[in-house]
């Protein structure tokens, strides 16, 4: 369970670390981590300063050679320090428009470029608490590689005394041969990684149908699967300070933040609603130029009911997607479910 007290000084062992990021499983309150996005996180990230024991800057890439780029933000270290908030260096495969499937095949495959990006990694990490490991759209038979690679890049962050977070999709049950999931062997990950940031986030989107973006239901079922084979307080449970706006008529959709949801729900006037199975506020309404929509997002309501699992079942911590897109009100909602827990 990861521990809510913070801690002066740059951290300087692996087991101190730990207790900051990963602590035992005696305290009942998850941790709180707030990803970083871009500077209209910086707000958010200034008003939750004293609650966040964690940020995750995801301001950093690796490309296809190993070069890994990024700065951490001379703002962000001047509100963490004080606070004093650990820092985490997310590193993706994201290329020009998404994910990039190439870039994460060159860098799992052993050679120069894992090297070089493994170093890179190690560098952009120093006086940091950490790497944060976000590698998407890795097919499936990258799964020997995937986790070769996180047991190298462990030991070099162990070796620096950080420690390594792997953000994984969220599953239910393991199926090598899922075509999005398939990569991520959670128990063999556990054995290096320091903590398994699960996105138990777009259970649904506009690729698809309507529906929660991260239903209790759905949750719960991946929050079990992740604690049954991983070890006791490494697993962080992903909370979507977010929403989606499906245009039923094109057949297209957008996102909403927490408080754009709202700002909606109260333009159109239309009448919320509440899906019982999955724990689920949604509205639909019909926009000015005639199309018809369907919104799915969360609220006070359903972030309590997420934080009660996470306090109940002992998740090491709560992982927010993203500062800037949510608001005080969803904090408030998470630290209230402990009173309750």
């Amino acid at each position: 369970m990861m521990v809510t007290v913070r801690r002066t000084g740059l951290i300087t062992t692996v087991a101190t670390l730990l207790l900051t990021l990963n602590a035992g499983a005696g305290h009942a309150e998850p941790s709180m981590l707030g990803y970083y996005a871009d500077d209209t996180s910086m707000p958010a990230l200034k008003a939750e300063a004293s609650i966040l024991a964690t940020a995750a800057v995801d301001l950093y890439d690796v490309d296809i050679d190993g070069n890994v780029t990024g700065t951490l933000p001379a703002a962000v270290r001047s509100v963490a320090t004080p606070h004093h908030i650990s820092l985490l260096a997310v590193v993706s495969n994201y290329g020009t428009s998404d994910f990039d499937p190439a870039i994460a095949i060159a860098i799992l495959t052993p050679g120069p470029a894992q090297d070089h990006a493994i170093d890179g990694m190690v560098r952009v990490s120093e006086g940091l608490a950490g790497i944060d490991l976000d590698f998407e759209a890795v097919p499936p038979k990258e799964r020997p590689h995937y986790t070769a690679f996180v047991a190298r890049l462990a030991h070099a962050l162990h070796v620096a005394k950080r420690v390594l977070m792997l953000s994984v999709p969220a599953v239910t049950r393991d199926d090598p041969t899922d075509s999005w999931a398939g990569a991520y062997d959670y128990p063999a990950l556990g054995k290096n990684a320091d903590t398994l940031q699960v996105m138990t986030y777009d259970e649904n989107g506009p690729w698809g149908p309507p529906g929660p973006v991260s239903g209790l239901d759905w949750m719960t079922q991946c929050l079990a699967y992740a604690q049954s084979v991983l070890p006791p307080g490494k697993v962080n449970l992903g909370f979507p300070a977010y929403g989606y706006d499906w245009n039923l008529t094109t057949g297209s959709g957008v996102t909403v933040s927490w408080t754009e949801a709202a700002a909606r729900l109260a333009k159109t006037g239309a009448t919320p609603k509440w899906d019982d199975a999955t724990s689920s506020p949604w509205f639909r309404y019909k926009a000015a130029d005639g199309s018809a929509h369907e919104v799915w997002y969360e609220n006070a309501r359903s972030i309590t009911l997420k934080a009660e699992l996470a306090a109940q079942k002992q998740a090491a911590g709560i992982s927010v997607w993203a500062l800037g897109l949510d608001s005080p009100s969803l904090w408030r909602a998470i630290l209230a479910s402990f009173k309750h827990s």
